[in-house]
């Protein structure tokens, strides 16, 4: 039932698994084979309502889908970034993930983070895939695999923000998408990150995906959630 994972362990430095919850998923025999665990991230097609409190909700995730026009071209104040990794870089990546369920999830208390989006900018930059604005209004990274395209960092530096920078950005990753041969393009979000999801249907994004994910914790201190008003 309990997948470990080894990359996440060995980044926070504690066991780490993950949990596909399927239809003859129970609690019960889930709370058995987490113990060996510290941290398991559960995905959900659907609301769980879960009686431990060790189990909480941390993220709606919805991922919206856009078939690509191929008439978009690169805005002339987005480049590809080819310098260094720069602290500023690293801040808009932190700025990029304010709703992550590792963030809102109070209980993680070791810094994972920012460890994790540390790496995350550190990978996306040596694989070449960060466009930014041309004095780091904002950033936005992209991959490509195949026909499809994916978003997986996006931020807007608050002082620049409802200035159309996030619309650039979007627009910026769908042209080098298009240039590398995608036809679609994916972005993952948070139900809680209203201008996000906002902006993607002002681009005519359709969301195709929602998954409920829950975080189960080892820890005798009681569950804080920021997420209380989601449904």
């Amino acid at each position: 039932m309990i997948t470990p994972l080894p990359f996440d362990s060995a980044l926070f430095g504690y066991p780490v698994g993950k949990c596909l919850v399927t239809d003859n998923w129970n609690e019960e025999t889930f709370l058995k084979e987490a113990h060996p665990f510290q941290l398991v991230y559960l995905y959900s097609e659907k609301e769980l309502s879960c009686k431990s409190s060790s189990i909480a909700l941390v993220d709606v995730k919805l991922t919206y889908l856009e078939h690509l026009n191929q008439e978009v071209s690169l805005p002339k104040d987005i480049q590809r970034w080819e310098g260094e990794l720069q602290e500023s870089l690293t801040h808009l990546a932190l700025e990029s993930g304010v709703y992550s369920r590792f963030k809102t999830d109070l209980r993680l208390k070791n810094g994972e983070f920012e460890k994790l989006y540390r790496l995350w900018i550190r990978k996306v930059w040596e694989k070449g895939e960060i466009f930014c604005a041309t004095n780091q209004e904002g950033l936005v990274t992209v991959s490509v695999e195949g026909q499809l395209a994916k978003i997986g960092l996006l931020a807007v530096d608050s002082a620049y923000r409802k200035q159309g920078w996030g619309r650039k950005l979007v627009i910026a990753a769908e042209a080098f998408a298009i240039q590398m041969g995608a036809e679609r393009m994916l972005i993952p979000t948070q139900q809680k990150n209203l201008p996000a999801c906002k902006l993607y249907r002002s681009l005519g994004y359709e969301l195709t995906i929602t998954e409920w994910v829950y975080h189960w914790h080892q820890s005798p201190q009681p569950v804080i959630s920021t997420l209380g008003e989601i449904s």
